[in-house]
């Protein structure tokens, strides 16, 4: 009996220690299993990301792809955009102060003659030409006056290189009397006029001292803002010329000549032809007596608006000025 009983606590004892390291090791087992991997969970854990989740990755990758390339094309636009406008203004601004001192110089005199638009004689683009106290081209070993003639003009002729592009001429004068045979002839007055002493300052002749002083100007216009007192016309009116011909022109009526131009842009300008470009300044209307003050730039733009027949690049980067030069009388 006594052996029975020992037996029973030894049993009992060996069952609670036995319950104690199941125990344990339960809790070792899933300590242990808290910390492995996935790939040693299960083979049910083996991918990381489901199909879904890879289509949804790939499609959020796309789209930030277009939209960064969206990016980049659109400021790649502004840049050129903006590279273009400055290369016309560049251009209109240099041309545009080379006749504000030439304009300023101007000799203003009623005993010589000048070349300038009278009413609507000239249609298309127009040619001017004056005196003016600024350097031109002189001939070597010449008595050199301080005078030059001026002229500005779009060349019309298909066969020069500087087709569709804005000259300037700037001739040097000597003074009267100095040579029998002078050349060139000297400063002259009136009854001898510009259109016939100097005639390839009126026309498309070719002479040596013209230079192309802005390649990509293909339209140019030019008016008058009449003084306060003039002897024909409006006083303030803006005029095409009220004069009847250059020889009634007077420069005292004249307050302030108003010059409009038109510049394609050189990366756009490859895009048209010569005849193109040709056409493209026709369809620029000419200026008409009684128009307010921007009516001019706002009919080309309008034009360029509504031209379908040429390329829609090379029309979008025409650019437009006008400036006024006032007269010191």
């Amino acid at each position: 009996m006594i052996f029975d009983v020992r037996r029973l606590k030894f049993d009992l004892g060996v069952s609670r220690r036995r319950r104690v390291c199941q125990r344990s090791a339960r809790t070792i087992v899933n300590r242990t299993a808290a910390f492995t991997l996935p790939e040693q969970r299960g083979p049910e854990r083996v991918l990381g990301f489901t199909l879904a989740e890879l289509l949804v990755s790939m499609a959020v990758l796309v789209l930030l792809v277009l939209l960064f390339t969206q990016l980049l094309n659109s400021a790649a636009t502004t840049t050129t955009l903006g590279n273009k406008r400055v290369d016309a203004d560049s251009q209109a601004r240099q041309l545009l102060d080379r006749m504000a001192i030439d304009f300023d110089q101007i000799l203003k005199r009623s005993d010589v003659s000048y070349y300038v638009k009278t009413g609507s004689t000239q249609a298309g683009n127009d040619q001017i030409a004056f005196f003016s106290a600024v350097p031109g081209y002189y001939p070597s070993n010449s008595n050199q006056s301080p005078l030059s003639l001026v002229a500005y003009r779009v060349n019309s002729n298909p066969t020069f290189a500087s087709y569709n592009k804005l000259e300037r001429l700037g001739k040097g004068l000597i003074w009267n009397g100095v040579s029998a045979t002078p050349t060139p002839a000297p400063m002259v007055f009136k009854p001898l006029r510009i259109i016939d002493m100097w005639q390839y300052a009126t026309n498309q002749d070719s002479d040596p001292d013209y230079e192309v002083v802005s390649p990509d100007v293909f339209r140019f216009e030019y008016y008058y803002l009449l003084s306060s007192s003039p002897s024909v016309g409006t006083a303030n009116q803006l005029s095409a010329g009220p004069w009847s011909s250059t020889d009634t022109f007077s420069v005292k009526d004249v307050a302030a000549i108003v010059v409009a131009i038109a510049v394609i842009e050189p990366k756009s300008k490859v895009l048209l032809s010569n005849d193109q470009i040709a056409t493209l300044a026709g369809t620029l209307p000419d200026f008409t007596t009684g128009s307010a003050p921007g009516v001019l730039i706002t009919q080309w733009q309008t034009a360029l608006n509504g031209n379908t027949t040429l390329p829609r690049p090379a029309i979008s980067s025409v650019r437009l000025y006008e400036r006024y030069f006032y007269l010191n009388q």
